[in-house]
């Protein structure tokens, strides 16, 4: 986080689909782990400023008011792709051999690629007459298109902490290259 502009409280989380194919038909270690997600990045300006474009470049500019809130936020769509490391023991029923999932502690190592489907800038502030406002204004903010990263987690059952950590700078013009770095918890649920 750019301690400088953005409040420590930016955010992100992703939704999304998953599937899991074992590698190994006899071995239960490895799998592969893909999906589609939405992303959804907000970035929360500091200091009674706000977004806003300079020719190819976005800054933040001085409100000209007290801001309660000024938060950009973009949306992008992309694929996940894990090699997952799945120390879940196989059963054995008989004759019949089970490779469950996620009933013991798993590790995953990959990345994910996408692009960019949504800008948006939230502001909220109170007027001269004490009015609570809140204002939306879609646009292109400069936010690069393309997107790609790296990824894992670690965990135990459904439950594991996740990173990432986006490749391409958040603006695609800006003399300062600006990289998201997320952590937080991740759920799998299948």
């Amino acid at each position: 986080v750019d301690n400088d502009n953005f409040k420590d409280r930016s955010d992100f989380y992703e939704w999304g689909v998953t599937w899991n194919t074992r590698i190994f038909k006899n071995n239960n270690l490895l799998h592969a782990k893909y999906g589609l997600s939405l992303q959804y990045n907000n970035l929360r300006a500091d200091g009674d400023r706000v977004f806003a474009r300079d020719g190819n470049q976005t800054i933040l500019v001085d409100a000209g008011r007290k801001i309660d809130v000024a938060r950009l936020r973009y949306v992008n769509l992309v694929v996940p792709v894990h090699l997952e490391f799945d120390f879940t023991p196989r059963k054995v029923n008989g004759d019949k051999v089970y490779y469950p999932t996620h009933n013991s502690f798993r590790i995953g190592v990959g990345g994910y690629t996408g692009f960019n489907v949504k800008e948006k800038q939230i502001v909220k502030y109170e007027d001269e007459n004490g009015n609570k406002v809140r204002q939306k204004t879609k646009g292109d903010y400069n936010v690069n298109d393309f997107v790609y990263g790296v990824s894992a987690y670690v965990g135990y059952g459904e439950f594991s902490l996740y990173a990432k950590y986006d490749l391409q700078p958040v603006f695609s013009n800006n003399d300062v290259d600006q990289n998201n770095l997320s952590l937080g918890i991740r759920f799998d649920f299948n």
